[in-house]
């Protein structure tokens, strides 16, 4: 697997065992519907697996990621794709839970808020998004700027709300969907 877009184009992505990426047509879509956020972003990618996600959105012109993912294995192979890419000043790995992870996000000193969260849980896990998109807000992760961008199946459909962020955009390709979400009152693009 390959980044597909900008700095770090065609650097190869090694894939954990058990994992199932986002293919590059999907993430090619995802990024194409999200470029205006993409400029300096400080982007989260809560399930990061290899890390692609996170890794095209710096190749792309975001600032920062932090990545996160619990699996030891997965951690090793994201740190090592992160390294391969060049783009270990501006990544910061955290090897937690997701949960665990955004109570640690929350109580920094200078908790950053997120322009871009990227959530692709483990297709069979439907119950993070909701435990995920709350604690973001919940926290105050994002704001009236940020976009949540959300991986599923396409059979399992997501809530059109969550709190205050409202589903926008909602795609298909094959069996996979992925939905876009802003806070309420944010104009549709």
């Amino acid at each position: 697997m390959k980044i597909t877009s900008g700095k770090y184009k065609y650097r190869n992505i090694e894939v954990p065992a058990g994992i199932r990426p986002t293919t590059e047509k999907v993430r090619e879509a995802i990024f194409s519907m999200i470029m205006q956020w993409l400029p300096d972003a400080e982007v989260l990618d809560l399930f990061a697996g290899s890390g692609a996600m996170g890794i095209e959105a710096l190749s792309r012109g975001a600032a920062r990621c932090t990545f996160v993912e619990s699996n030891r294995q997965n951690q090793r192979v994201l740190t090592a794709n992160i390294a391969n890419c060049g783009a270990g000043s501006e990544a910061v790995v955290i090897g937690r839970d997701y949960a665990a992870a955004l109570d640690e996000i929350s109580g920094r000193r200078e908790k950053p808020v997120f322009d871009i969260v990227i959530l692709d849980p483990p297709y069979e896990k439907t119950d993070y998004y909701v435990t995920a998109i709350t604690r973001l807000q919940e926290y105050g992760l994002v704001d009236k700027r940020s976009i949540v961008v959300c991986e599923h199946l396409y059979d399992n459909k997501l809530s059109d709300t969550y709190g205050n962020l409202s589903k926008f955009k909602e795609k298909k390709y094959g069996s996979i969907g992925v939905d876009l979400f802003l806070v309420d009152n944010h104009e549709s693009i």
